[in-house]
């Protein structure tokens, strides 16, 4: 009596209302007083294995049994096997226990404090036949184990429960508060374990937890659990609190936050109802997939005991909410749920040997037997119909060995014993065998060390994917989970970005074929380099060559040389491309540029201007480009450089791509010097070219298609760089329209200044004879055309009577001697003294007419005023006369 109101005292400060502690003290004590419960006794004999009434025991010692009496006949199966197996393990202990009967002494509690602790008191009290009760064995629910367990304390003696899970048995004051109560159930000791090593298997370190704050249980376990998360080195990135009345608003508002934090790992400490509750929201917020994992409580569990591996769809038409059951279970798709092992693991011929002595199969084969003898039911010998079935078996197993080691005999008594119960608390803390839910042991506060399974679900049925086993520290996890863990956050992946193979593989293949047409040229350019259609072209060939070489360049990055190897590569696309440039576009400025001093600067004093200063213009432009060249490899040397474009997300991850580019710290102001005098080069060239525009001379027949190239290539390049300024985000897009320029822009260059070279030494053999004929009797005409002329006009003033035909081979004889004695050079020299004087003239002729033709203009002009002057002094005449007749 004194430790029912030792109980409802702590109760009365737990609750802090003074009114409804008396009145409960009030209703316990008419419980007590007038609440009739009945009893039966069970024992289990030895010869028959069977458990019979009490009078068939003349030494019982008895267990009491608090359990609800719909739940006892359920269990009753396991527990008479579970005594069966008992004797057989103690048989042969020299100790008391073997003789004896164990009796168990079954107490109808309903699931009700007061009716619980109404039968602990007839159990303890003298009332009950038969003496006290050694141990107590049940309940089923946490409001009838907590009264109980705390009274008794007062009698120290053991209390053990096969179902019990509440986390408030597991705090910090609860061996003060418990000190003889033991769960031989897992609690959540062991799934906070189970839930850590499954977070660390697959390496997770940020997750979001949501807890249910008005159920004690869950928000207490949780609480333990992110504590000891942290403590492992796992971020709990927020935790949201829910109730039982929490609105979806609040849900959602709870749900978004989590979302937020970008939390990809969800563990749940919630009732079903709101769990599913939950999962509406989590639809509704894309909270769910591939990138997502939710971390449960076991749910297909029943506080009766049943299974039900559908529970959702029983929970779902109890549940108000938006979404559909496909939705839900949509959501649940690939979910942890993490759960008490029902039967130890097992595989067929590896099995174990139990404490028993036996197999797990011999064990389920023998209760599905005696059961269908005893109870003739189907649905009742389920070997998988009750949950707790393998804990009550154990729970027996556990009191009964404890118990044979806590008798002592007493003194002058063979048959007579009585039990140390402070051994017996120290022994059940001491348990250790292998039993039909795994190995039994107890920590120091008497929660088991039990075994959890961890389950997935997947394909709408539950599978089990590891266990663990805490008696003996070990996480198993199976390796053929066909599943992929996501990230627990949004993975940041720099990812560098090549240019297609494709591309490169398209583009160097023009590149190549660009040298190809490129090499043809040089070699007819060789072959004929004497030739005056051909001089000054090699320059053009080179600078071509080196351009189709910078697409090469340009497609070398680090998938193909090292970063040291990509840096220097990087000095040679920037060397080659501007000597190429600079060789092509130098040579075809130099041409235009003679071209026009001829046709504009014409004097009688001029002198020509030959190849070697094109050339020497050429080498002063190259000059200048190796020297800027140089000091900007000296003072801002080149390095590898990583620059992000945007960034964009698939599926979990955020990818910011990486573009490999050539930079140095002056690059900019290199670059600048190159844009202003490459820019002024062309813009003079395109001057001289727009100069030159009417030039149609055969001497020069490459300066038209010259000036035709100089505006293409000016007009490419502009466009050109505007378009890899405004593409240089997208590198395959950049690198195509850069390659196609530089591609197409080299090879017109080359086609407008050769194919026409070609074209006219192809026709030359032709008529090579006639055209050497001509060539030589217009240098013979321009060498020695006067002195020819006055030994003619000598010889008519003396009266020579030579026929025409003598003179014309005399005169034939003497040009040849005259051109003996000069070298094809010198015959060369004049030959182009005479054309460009033969241009002067042209010139000259050409402005003489355009004179003439405006002073026909001012003529045409003069004589169109003196007409109408006339007209208008006719008129006046007319006038005159008419005045006078009048």
């Amino acid at each position: 009596m004194p430790s029912l109101f030792n109980y409802l005292l702590i109760k009365i400060r737990r609750q802090q209302q003074q009114h409804s502690s008396l009145f409960l003290i009030f209703i316990y004590l008419i419980i007590f007083f007038f609440t009739p419960l009945n009893s039966q006794n069970i024992t289990f004999n030895n010869n028959t294995g069977l458990i019979e009434s009490e009078d068939d025991c003349l030494s019982p010692i008895k267990i009491g049994l608090l359990l609800p009496e719909q739940y006892r006949q359920r269990i009753d199966p396991w527990l008479s096997l579970s005594l069966k197996h008992l004797h057989q393990i103690l048989k042969n202990s020299p100790l008391a226990l073997a003789s004896h009967c164990l009796q168990l002494a079954p107490k109808d509690t309903a699931c009700k404090t007061s009716l619980g602790m109404k039968a602990l008191f007839d159990l303890m009290g003298p009332q009950e036949s038969g003496g006290k009760v050694v141990a107590l064995f049940g309940d089923i629910c946490t409001d009838v184990n907590e009264p109980v367990a705390m009274a008794a304390k007062s009698w120290n003696i053991v209390h053990l429960s096969f179902t019990e899970t509440h986390a408030k048995f597991g705090t910090a004051d609860s061996k003060e508060l418990y000190p003889s109560f033991f769960r031989i159930a897992p609690g959540d000791l062991n799934f906070n374990r189970a839930r850590k090593e499954l977070i660390k298997a697959f390496g997770w370190r940020r997750v979001g937890s949501i807890k249910q704050s008005d159920h004690s249980s869950l928000a207490l376990a949780h609480e333990r659990l992110t504590t000891k998360l942290e403590l492992g080195g796992v971020q709990v990135v927020y935790t949201a609190s829910l109730s039982g009345e929490s609105n979806d608003q609040a849900i959602e508002a709870e749900l978004d936050e989590l979302k937020h934090r970008d939390v990809h790992i969800f563990i749940a400490d919630l009732s079903r109802s709101l769990a599913l509750r939950v999962f509406c929201v989590a639809f509704r917020l894309g909270l769910y997939g591939n990138n997502f994992a939710w971390i449960l409580p076991g749910f297909k569990i029943s506080p009766d005991g049943t299974i039900n591996n559908f529970w959702w769809q029983n929970n779902y038409l109890n549940i108000q909410t938006n979404c559909s059951l496909e939705e839900i279970e949509e959501v649940l798709t690939g979910h942890f749920a993490l759960d008490q092992a029902l039967i130890r693991p097992y595989e067929k011929g590896k099995e174990e040997i139990l404490a028993n002595g036996k197999t797990p199969t011999q064990i389920l084969e023998e209760f599905h037997q005696n059961c269908l003898q005893e109870y003739g039911s189907n649905t009742e010998c389920q070997t998988d119909s009750l949950a707790h079935s393998s804990y009550a078996y154990d729970g027996i197993l556990a009191l009964g060995l404890a118990l044979n080691k806590s008798l002592i005999l007493k003194k002058g008594k063979e048959e007579e014993f009585e039990i140390d119960k402070k051994l017996f608390v120290s022994k059940m803390r001491k348990t250790d065998f292998e039993g039909l839910s795994g190995r039994v042991r107890f920590d120091d506060k008497g929660e088991r060390l039990g075994l959890v399974q961890i389950q997935q679900l997947i394909n709408g049925s539950y599978s089990i994917i590891g266990f663990l086993d805490n008696a003996e520290g070990r996480f198993q996890l199976s390796k053929d989970i066909d599943w992929i863990p996501p990230a627990d956050s949004t993975l940041l992946l720099r990812r560098r970005e090549y240019v297609s193979a494709l591309l490169l593989i398209i583009m160097c293949s023009l590149a190549f074929a660009g040298i190809c047409l490129a090499l043809i040229f040089l070699i007819v350019n060789i072959k004929f380099r004497n030739h005056r259609f051909i001089k000054m072209s090699s320059p053009i060939i080179c600078g071509s060559l080196c351009a189709y070489l910078t697409i090469f360049l340009l497609s070398v990055d680090t998938r193909m040389v090292s970063i040291r190897r990509f840096e220097q590569f990087c000095y040679a696309k920037v060397w080659i491309l501007c000597f190429g440039f600079t060789l092509a576009f130098g040579s075809m400025f130099s041409k235009t540029w003679r071209v026009h001093s001829i046709f504009t600067n014409i004097r009688r004093d001029k002198k020509a201007i030959k190849d070697s200063k094109l050339y020497l213009i050429v080498a002063c432009l190259l000059a200048m480009d190796g020297a800027v060249l140089l000091l900007w490899a000296l003072i801002s040397p080149f390095r590898l450089s990583l620059a992000e474009r945007g960034q964009f997300r698939e599926e979990n991850m955020l990818i910011i791509p990486e573009l490999e580019h050539c930079e140095s710290s002056h690059s900019v102001v290199f670059q600048l010097v190159f844009a202003i005098t490459k820019g002024l080069l062309m813009l003079f060239g395109c001057f001289l070219a727009w100069e030159t525009r009417a030039v149609n001379v055969p001497a020069l027949n490459d300066s038209k298609y010259i000036g035709i190239a100089v505006y293409a290539i000016v007009v490419m390049c502009a466009v050109g760089l505007a378009l890899a300024l405004i593409l240089q985000d997208h590198l395959n897009e950049a690198f195509g329209l850069i390659s196609i320029f530089i591609i197409f822009g080299t090879t017109l260059t080359l086609c407008l200044v050769f194919v026409p070279k070609i074209v006219e030494l192809w026709k030359t053999p032709k008529n090579a004879c006639e055209q050497q004929k001509n060539q030589r009797k217009g240098m013979m005409k321009s060498v020695v055309g006067g002195k020819n002329n006055s030994l003619i006009n000598s010889k008519r003033s003396a009266g020579g009577t030579t026929t025409t035909k003598t003179n014309s081979t005399t005169t034939q004889e003497g040009l040849h001697r005259q051109l003996s004695l000069i070298s094809p050079e010198e015959m060369l020299r004049r030959s182009g003294l005479l054309e460009v004087e033969n241009l002067r003239l042209h010139q000259t002729l050409v402005e003489k007419s355009n004179q003439l033709k405006e002073l026909l203009e001012k003529v045409k002009e003069l004589a169109e005023q003196l007409g109408e002057i006339e007209d208008e002094k006719i008129l006046i005449e007319e006038k005159q006369q008419q005045q006078k007749k009048y």
